[in-house]
């Protein structure tokens, strides 16, 4: 644990699901107070749990397609003198139809603007509220999540799944180059198939067809993920900004 991080607090969306909740563990473990952020109230006894392993977590409930809603916690949080140093933009939906995607001409308008309402426009949402308080602090870490589907054709994810991840990514290096002279850094991380979150919602079937395609014959764990947001939130990575990390197991080698 760097000494650090004691003083650092990190903000996870989507801590309620199987890959956020993971990580904001993993940040408790590294010495961080982490805020847990999800839709759902069950974030705050995933808080409560926590903290009774004796980590610094607080749930909050937030529905990050809402600006007011996003401007209400950060204005509680603001009134508290919260900071929040490191964000990670980790909430993301992927419908699906009896476990596979529809195509691009199936879809319905009111699903793709939702999924990219939740996958693109939250984290946008986000970053641009949490960059003036980190701007003031001289320091602060993004880090969004994004997609093996945001990089290449995708075997299980939906055209609005993939756009969104594909835009994340495009709208991350916009915003990191906006923001690197404040030192702040933005990046993103790409997973391929995890067993957790969306990938653990896959069919034993669908798993196996899926590690025919990865060179190291096995999905992901979320522990691997989690590692890599650890590494990027930390002090010595000042100097690494604008990319994208893959954690695929060789399915997509740029």
């Amino acid at each position: 644990m760097n000494s650090n991080t004691k003083n650092r607090t990190a903000l996870v969306t989507g801590a309620c699901g199987g890959l956020g909740a993971v990580i904001a563990e993993r940040l408790c473990k590294e010495g961080y107070r982490v805020l847990l952020l999800d839709v759902s109230d069950a974030v705050y006894a995933q808080a409560q749990a926590l903290g009774e392993r004796g980590f610094q977590a607080r749930g909050l409930v937030c529905d990050i397609t809402s600006e007011d809603e996003i401007k209400a916690v950060f204005g509680r949080l603001d009134a508290e003198h919260e900071h929040v140093d490191i964000l990670v933009n980790n909430a993301a939906i992927s419908p699906k139809v009896d476990g596979k995607s529809l195509t691009a001409e199936e879809v319905p308008l009111a699903e793709w603007q939702a999924v990219l309402m939740v996958n693109l426009t939250a984290p946008f949402l986000l970053c641009r509220t949490v960059a003036p308080r980190m701007r003031g602090n001289g320091w602060g870490r993004i880090i969004n999540m994004a997609s093996v589907a945001g990089r290449t054709r995708s075997m299980v994810s939906g055209a609005h799944y993939s756009a969104s991840k594909a835009g994340l990514i495009g709208f991350s290096r916009m915003f990191a180059s906006q923001v690197a002279k404040d030192g702040i850094t933005v990046n993103c991380i790409a997973p391929g198939t995890i067993n957790a979150g969306l990938g653990g919602q896959l069919n034993a079937q669908m798993t196996d067809n899926y590690k025919k395609n990865i060179p190291v014959g096995r999905i992901g764990e979320p522990e691997e993920v989690a590692a890599m947001v650890a590494y990027l939130a930390g002090e010595e990575t000042s100097f690494i900004t604008g990319a994208v990390f893959d954690i695929n197991g060789g399915y997509f080698m740029p």
